[in-house]
């Protein structure tokens, strides 16, 4: 599966990871995550390194994590307690909160072999992108060492666990990854029924390969092929263990099949009710298939969880140091926008930019996370809203061309022609400027171009020229459609394909605006959007049995008010 910067997703760069990014952690973080992550949708940010994980002596096991458990060589319940939730924590991606508890169970039972191995396995690579430095990967080495030299007590699956675990960390460093992921599945083969054991083994045979999926979704690497085969049979026998439900909607997202994901993803948030990333989970699922609706309220419910546990453990940095709440405020956002949810879509707006009010100027991808803020006060807020938005500086330009391109959204809902010409203006002036520089500049020139090309569109439907539309959305439809469309979520917010479609009906062509509309439902199964303007090309075709039925869709995801073609 392809991707580029204008169809990136939260796997990209946080995202990157924020995610990070949801969020990485410095300039530097965020430039590896766009090299490395761009063509490997696979997973939800960046958090990089976890080595300078706060002190473990004051953290609050906050309930509601899950109840797996995995029985170590330990004879004391406390450090067994801590273990678990480790694991639970490592499952939801928190991963500085793992190595904290796995260290709190150290600290409990100095003596506990797999409690070093836990220590060991949370610091080292993850799905986020991060534990691949080479201090992680020392100290990976030397606390699985430590597992292997206080393992008088575990069991032989144990030890064979902790064997594997030193693969990971030790030899030529290119196969280290491939390697862990032969011994685990040695391990899994004859314990094909230990949740635990499947997920570690499936977590590693997708942290190995380079790519998941081809274009047509089809595994492009075999150790993609046994992670499912894995996972697949794990959920058979446990089919209600949060971290297999969560390598399985991962793993799935971008197959050929997303929806195998949507019976596991449904209950997962009950699993787990406290894990404010695994709440969020099934939104990837959610967005994959066109559940918008469902994608938007899961990360209502987990930016809520972010802010409950920083109320209740406290975590070192707060909210803002939690490298998974900003992917968690895009995806809603996302969903938002899609859905019409007004109302949830600019609570999430003005959280965003009141939680990240000074988006540094070498963060780009926090900054294009920030096009979907803006993008909700103008598709959905009050005039007093829209001009209360504080003009971004000029050594910020993706901030304020989305600045321009969220007043300019608002204009065109107003029927304000002459300020939507403005704001494109606007924006293709910071596009030929000299402010966006850096080695991605022409990447993020076609993003904010996108936004100038759009408001030039709104701006030409609203004049009834939609012979001029047609040329500003077709540039538009041409730069977003450079690689694949949607995504969990796409950093273009809406298929500009229905800008297109309707341009194409109001000139006249309800053939091919039917026809564009359809094309695109492809990537974007279930627009509510799309169904409306493919409704009005029916429509027009006379088609009026075909139009009832495209209405009736538009409505299954549209909780907004009125639709027009002018703003599709």
């Amino acid at each position: 599966m392809r991707l580029t910067l204008l169809t990136f997703t939260a796997a990209a760069l946080c995202l990157a990871g924020p995610a990070a990014v949801a969020d990485a952690t410095s300039a530097m973080a965020d430039a590896e995550a766009s090299a490395s992550l761009l063509q490997n949708p696979r997973g939800c940010g960046r958090v990089g390194s976890v080595l300078d994980a706060s002190a473990e002596g004051q953290m609050v096991m906050v309930p509601g994590f899950g109840e797996a458990t995995f029985a170590v060589d330990t004879d004391s319940p406390e450090a067994q307690a801590w273990f678990d939730h480790g694991v639970r924590l490592r499952w939801a991606f928190e991963h500085k909160e793992a190595v904290r508890a796995f260290r709190r169970a150290r600290s409990i039972d100095p003596e506990c072999g797999m409690c070093a191995w836990g220590e060991a396995w949370a610091i080292g690579p993850n799905l986020n992108g991060g534990g691949k430095d080479e201090a992680s990967i020392r100290a990976g080495r030397d606390l699985a060492q430590l597992a292997r030299r206080k393992a008088r007590g575990a069991t032989p699956v144990q030890r064979q666990m902790i064997d594997a675990l030193i693969q990971r960390y030790s030899g030529a460093k290119a196969s280290q990854g491939v390697r862990f992921a032969r011994a685990m599945d040695r391990i899994v083969r004859r314990n094909p029924t230990d949740p635990m054991i499947a997920a570690t083994a499936a977590d590693a045979w997708m942290l190995q390969a380079d790519e998941w999926w081809d274009d047509e979704g089809k595994a492009a690497d075999q150790g993609i092929t046994r992670a499912m085969e894995i996972l697949e049979t794990s959920l058979q026998t446990s089919p209600d263990d949060p971290g297999t439900i969560h390598l399985y909607i991962h793993l799935t997202e971008w197959s050929d099949d997303p929806h195998k994901a949507i019976p596991y993803g449904e209950r997962l948030a009950r699993l787990a009710p406290s894990a404010s990333h695994l709440v969020h989970m099934p939104s990837h699922t959610f967005y994959r298939v066109g559940r918008y609706r469902d994608a938007m309220n899961s990360n209502v419910e987990a930016v809520a969880l972010d802010k409950r546990y920083d109320e209740l453990a406290a975590p070192p940095g707060g909210i803002t140091g939690m490298p998974l709440h900003a992917h968690n405020i895009h995806f809603g956002m996302g969903g938002a926008l899609m859905a019409g949810g007004a109302e949830a879509g600019l609570k999430l707006a003005d959280g965003f930019l009141a939680t990240y009010p000074d988006i540094p100027a070498d963060n780009q991808w926090r900054q294009l996370m920030a096009n979907d803020a803006y993008a909700i006060y103008g598709r959905f807020g009050s005039a007093a809203q829209v001009a209360a938005l504080e003009q971004p500086p000029e050594t910020k330009p993706l901030l304020r061309a989305s600045w321009h391109y969220g007043r300019g959204e608002a204009a065109a809902r107003a029927g304000d022609a002459a300020t939507v010409r403005a704001e494109a203006e606007a924006i293709k002036a910071i596009r030929e400027g000299e402010t966006i520089t850096g080695a991605q500049a022409d990447d993020m020139k076609r993003f904010v171009e996108v936004s100038q090309r759009v408001l030039e569109g709104r701006a030409a439907m609203i004049e009834g020229n939609a012979p001029a539309a047609i040329a500003a959305f077709t540039r538009a439809a041409e730069i977003q459609g450079m690689e694949e469309e949607g995504g969990d979520p796409p950093i273009i917010w809406f298929p500009t394909r229905r800008s297109l479609a309707a341009a194409m009906l109001a000139n006249g062509d309800a053939a091919g605006a039917k026809a564009k509309v359809e094309e695109l439902l492809t990537d974007w199964p279930m627009d509510p959007y799309s169904y409306f303007v493919l409704a009005e090309a029916e429509a027009a075709l006379g088609n009026t049995a075909a139009a009832q039925a495209a209405r009736e869709k538009a409505r299954v995801e549209w909780i907004g008010g009125e639709m027009t073609l002018k703003l599709a």
